[in-house]
């Protein structure tokens, strides 16, 4: 219960729209039972030229009003009758759709607030989360489970409105005209009530599996098609055709148990109320006969006792909705839950201008139970160039990922001008970084707007300045449309040498006084290699520059060298100096096929 609650806490910012909606739902059924009440009129008046009954339980008005009907011929009735069908149908049809535009209205607002409440929490947790959560599986909960709500909201929020107020009305009435024999309600509710809460509760079961194979599926997909070139090149269409098959498969399986169960509930209601609508109509026509009631009071008293039918039926069906909502709901509200790792400071402080070191000491960090720091040390001055080499997996990366608290050391702290920056706003520090990763990330947007990602509000001078040092400007003049050409998905549409060039004059823009690259040349051929290490040696003037570097050519623009190897710093030095006296940096600079005596 305590997630339905919190689901419909996100109901308060719209209960404005929602408030219409259950008026008009409300006007709707009380119209309902007006169309119930001309039974009366037609029976009594028109049929039979009775006088239709005065309960002593009508309130004045009503009673009133049923008089003068006693008084209009049979003939005039049928007339009045006839005339009102078609004015109470379209009433009643307004209202009916001023109810539906607005209970939609309220089920896509609250689908938006949680899609983009998720979408909110993602962005704010913490690395380690995603690198934990496969991408499709977030892709799931922030669109199929929101959708799955949305559903509910809209078919599930209006039945129980809807179909209460109806339930209410009809056995008002069927309670006043006959209350002993109306109590037969209390045996339909739980020959209905217990099958559906036992079907309820295998569908928020199969609702979950079901969760679980939809972000299965979208990571089948993500991952096919973002990497469509390795599918086709490596022959493995077929194969990858079989892993979503079975996925789809899994899907359709688990949605057709499902909708097998709900389809279920509706026969074994309509049966239920069936037989008690049996003993209702032998009762009331033996009544009938024996003149013991009117025709019409008779009518109108089956009449609401079958109306119960429908809302009974449909509440039946929502229960198993509401299940899978709830499910949906469990798995959303699981994210919004999850706390970052990296949490900001309450007393947070920003912090100033950097421009004395960045101190490492005694650090340590682990993923999981896997070392990954040892204990590092490691003071680096304002404007110095390092460089971290060593082979894969020692650490290079981890070790720069703490500088913008990517991750929080297990042990140890890290320190910019004596600020340890645990203690500083996220804001303030990751400001005063620049980022440029091996990976290159563009948005499908215009080559400007890349390049302005991190300062929206530079003009076109200080955009085109920045692509000039990262030797990014010739080929940008050379676009279809210059700054203002679509780049395509991830930068599809262009080169590996020109992304990367892009994405250092996006952090040249947005002029930090800290850059880190990471294995930001590893991937270029030789002549964009030299084109980004040009860029990049511009960049290092009155910078401090942490590199993250596999090829020679980048490292020796280095100030001092560090060599990391299972997550400790084993040597450090200059490019001459470790040529020297290490065998492991020698042996890096033979891979790279440089000469030894090579300064």
């Amino acid at each position: 219960m305590a997630t339905y609650f919190r689901l419909v806490s996100y109901l308060k910012p719209h209960l404005r729209i929602f408030g219409i909606a259950v008026g008009c739902m409300v006007a709707s059924g009380v119209l309902n039972s007006v169309q119930l009440a001309a039974l009366y009129p037609l029976a009594d008046r028109v049929v039979t030229n009775q006088a239709i009954p005065t309960p002593a339980w009508l309130p004045g008005w009503l009673a009133a009003f049923v008089g003068w009907l006693n008084t209009i011929s049979p003939v005039r009735m049928a007339a009045l009758i006839a005339l009102a069908i078609p004015v109470l149908f379209f009433v009643k049809g307004l209202f009916e759709v001023l109810q539906s535009f607005h209970m939609n209205d309220t089920a896509q607002r609250i689908a938006r607030d949680l899609r983009q409440a998720l979408f909110d929490r993602m962005l704010g947790l913490s690395l380690d989360y995603h690198h934990k959560a496969p991408t499709g599986t977030s892709m799931s909960r922030i669109l199929y489970d929101t959708g799955i709500i949305q559903n509910s909201i809209t078919e599930g929020l209006t039945d129980l409105v809807f179909q209460s107020v109806q339930i209410l009305i009809f056995l008002t009435i069927a309670l006043a005209i006959n209350w002993k024999l109306s109590l037969i309600i209390c045996v339909i509710v739980p020959l209905i009530a217990w099958p559906v809460s036992q079907v309820g509760r295998l569908l928020k079961k199969l609702s979950k599996q079901g969760q679980l194979v939809m972000g299965q599926l979208n990571s089948t997909i993500l991952e096919s098609l973002s990497g469509i070139k390795i599918v086709q090149a490596f022959l493995v269409e077929e194969s990858v055709r079989r892993k979503f098959g079975a996925a789809n498969q899994q899907t359709y399986s688990i949605t057709r148990k499902i909708q097998k169960r709900i389809n279920a509930l509706e026969p074994l209601t309509e049966f239920v109320g069936a037989c008690a609508a049996a003993i209702l109509f032998w009762y009331g026509a033996r009544s009938v006969i024996q003149q013991q009631q009117t025709l019409g009071t008779f009518l109108v008293f089956l009449g609401s006792m079958l109306s119960l039918i429908r809302p009974l039926k449909r509440l039946a069906k929502l229960h198993g909705l509401n299940q899978q909502a709830l499910a949906a709901a469990e798995r959303i509200f699981e994210v919004l839950d999850t706390a970052p790792t990296v949490i900001e400071h309450a007393k947070a402080r920003l912090l100033p201008a950097f421009h004395r070191e960045i101190v490492y000491e005694h650090v340590s960090f682990h993923y999981d139970t896997h070392p990954a720091l040892r204990d590092i040390s490691l003071t680096i001055r304002a404007g110095e160039t390092v460089a971290f080499v060593g082979p894969s997996g020692g650490g290079k990366t981890t070790l720069v990922n703490l500088l913008p608290r990517f991750y929080d050391p297990r042990a140890g702290r890290v320190r910019l001008d004596g600020f340890d920056i645990k203690h500083v706003t996220l804001a303030s520090l990751r400001g005063q970084i620049g980022l440029v990763t091996q990976e290159t990330v563009l948005f499908n947007d215009t080559v400007r707007a890349n390049i302005a990602l991190g300062k929206p509000e530079a003009d076109l001078s200080e955009v085109v300045e920045a692509a000039k040092t990262a030797n990014a400007h010739s080929f940008i003049s050379r676009l279809p449309k210059g700054y203002d050409t679509g780049i395509g998905e991830r930068g599809d549409l262009l080169s590996g040498g020109e992304r990367q060039r892009l994405s250092i004059a996006r952090a040249l823009l947005k002029n930090p006084p800290i850059l880190i690259f990471d294995e930001a040349t590893s991937q270029l051929d030789a002549q964009s290699e030299h084109l980004v290490t040009e860029a990049i040696e511009r960049l290092t003037k009155d910078r401090t520059v942490l590199f993250i570097a596999h090829r020679v050519s980048t490292v020796r623009l280095a100030h001092r060298i560090v060599l990391i190897q299972e997550g400790r710093i084993v040597e450090h030095g200059s490019h001459d100096e470790l040529l020297q006296k290490s065998p492991l940096y020698r042996r890096f600079c033979e891979l790279q096929l440089i000469s030894t005596g090579q300064s």
